[in-house]
């Protein structure tokens, strides 16, 4: 493209004391003055609520927790059964440490505050709320979900020796909340060091690992102290599975954005009046 006296070919003047040309992006002419505020779109509550029914994955996760809860009312006993009654070497020795340290390890009051530093860590760093919001509707969520489930079977504990659902009030072994946030906190944890590039990946990938190795622990404790039947874990990390994938979905459908005028800590602050 040639130029002429430092201008752009067909390049139009803008009105006023400017008199260079208009800088032309992606082949939009640009006008000097303020920035153009584009108004954001958000989605509707039917579109909600179809982008989260024609998930695929969380379809797949919904059917599979169907199937557990089918399967744990009868069909696996006999596996439930015979994990509950192997053997348990060094019992008197290992029952009070397990209890104390290892089956704490997906506690909520342990794993909740390891998502709320990793979200609110990211919520400073990029001054967004959003973090902190994915956090909260993760885990209530879950927890809305799981609690729902407890209070429809109403399974005993496996301490009783009796997996059969509906032994009365009180008994809200299934499925195992333990399993649950396991695999939706930590989950989100490692979500929102992906969703905001806090790591690299070869760190990500070992934080991967790790929450498999949480999940393991806990099912294997679990099971270990006759608190869990064995199908109690797996739809337990099931649905902190379908929990997981349905924040993701709803991370995705909505558009992001900074909150930088209202942020609390350095969010943009007024310029001073000229002069001052």
């Amino acid at each position: 493209m040639s130029m002429t006296h430092g201008r752009e070919e067909g390049a139009t003047p803008a009105p006023g004391p400017y008199s260079g040309p208009i800088p032309v992006v992606r082949g939009e002419a640009y006008a000097p003055g303020p920035p153009v505020v584009r108004s954001v779109t958000w989605p509707s509550v039917s579109e909600i609520a179809w982008g989260l029914a024609s998930d695929r994955i969380a379809i797949i996760l919904a059917v599979a927790l169907i199937a557990m809860t089918m399967l744990a009312a009868g069909p696996l006993h006999p596996v439930d059964n015979f994990l509950n009654e192997l053997p348990r070497p060094f019992w008197d020795t290992l029952r009070e440490p397990l209890i104390h340290w290892p089956d704490n390890v997906a506690s909520r009051y342990v794993a909740l505050p390891v998502l709320g530093v990793t979200a609110l860590q990211l919520a400073y760093w990029h001054r967004s709320w959003r973090p902190m919001v994915l956090s909260a509707v993760g885990v209530v969520g879950m927890m809305s979900l799981v609690s729902i489930m407890k209070l429809a079977f109403n399974r005993g504990h496996a301490k009783n020796y009796d997996p059969d659902f509906f032994a009365g009030m009180g008994n809200v072994a299934f499925p195992s909340g333990h399993g649950a946030n396991a695999i939706l906190i930590y989950g989100l944890v490692l979500y929102l060091i992906v969703r905001f590039g806090a790591a690299r990946p070869h760190i990500i990938r070992r934080l991967a690992y790790c929450i498999v190795a949480i999940a393991a622990l806990q099912a294997a404790v679990s099971i270990y102290l006759h608190f869990h039947w064995f199908t109690d874990l797996l739809a337990g990390m099931i649905a902190g599975g379908f929990a997981l994938r349905l924040t993701v979905r709803l991370d995705r459908m909505f558009p992001s954005g900074r909150t930088v005028e209202w942020w609390p800590w350095y969010g943009r602050q007024e310029e001073p009046p000229p002069g001052e």
